[in-house]
């Protein structure tokens, strides 16, 4: 009787589907070490090179850190909260290193504490962004891809001016 008993209570679970992943403990913990990552790269460039420019068409490394600040602050007030960024009307153009790398932690925290607070049921909201149609779940993956891209620069232009960028620290 007992193997009976155990085939009826662990058969049925064999065809179980596993449960959905939980969007906050995932995209939480890889924006935490993204974001850690990237404040690493940000320190490692002397204040003096902040300015460093590989080309003439490309943006300096303050400026790569400047457009990220920007662009998480403009992307979770105008499509993830409908608000005002908390930079209207500020400008980040002549920020010192401590500064830019304050500005960034604070942009950071700010899509951080979004997604920590955002209703599970407005993630499949849909938005348009970049003329595409996206859900606003789409759009937290989109600024860590962003990061990620400018920090890719920002990790050569390091190179490029001799300094060993911070151990990748990854997934």
């Amino acid at each position: 009787m007992q193997p009976f008993l155990f085939l009826c209570l662990v058969v049925p679970l064999w065809g179980a589907t596993p449960p959905e992943p939980d969007f906050k403990s995932n995209f939480l913990d890889l924006w935490a070490r993204a974001g850690a990552y990237t404040l690493e790269v940000a320190d490692a460039m002397p204040e003096s090179a902040y300015d460093y420019r590989p080309t003439p068409d490309v943006m300096t490394f303050r400026e790569q850190l400047t457009h990220l600040v920007q662009n998480l602050n403009w992307i979770t007030s105008t499509f993830l909260k409908d608000e005002t960024s908390p930079l209207e009307g500020r400008s980040l153009e002549h920020l010192s290193k401590k500064e830019l790398i304050t500005a960034l932690t604070a942009a950071f925290s700010y899509v951080e504490a979004t997604a920590q607070h955002f209703p599970p049921e407005a993630l499949a909201d849909p938005v348009t962004f970049g003329n595409a149609p996206v859900n606003k779940e789409r759009l937290f993956y989109v600024m860590r891809d962003h990061m990620t891209h400018h920090r890719a620069q920002c990790i050569l232009y390091l190179r490029m001016n001799g300094i060993e960028p911070p151990s990748y620290r990854g997934w």
